[in-house]
């Protein structure tokens, strides 16, 4: 199976702002309750996606890793 991440679907294949293909992923998490590191439970932290332009750093999505999961797991069918 190949696919390509940025060919997934509801999301861009090119840069929307200069075009390019040239796209990345880049995988973070979020604490949105502002408690301190080391104090967090583990369903206060949330995993988040981001498509983002190598050419011109322009942000194209975020996606949760839920939605990811899905995506990804309906791209293999």
């Amino acid at each position: 199976m190949s696919t390509t991440f940025t060919t997934l679907p509801g999301l861009p294949s090119a840069c929307t702002d200069c075009g390019s293909a040239s796209l990345f992923w880049q995988a973070g998490n979020i604490v949105k309750n502002g408690v301190q590191d080391g104090r967090l439970k583990l369903n206060e932290v949330q995993c988040q996606f981001v498509l983002g332009c190598e050419r011109c750093s322009e942000t194209l999505a975020v996606v949760s890793a839920d939605r990811m999961a899905d995506m990804l797991n309906g791209a293999k069918d």
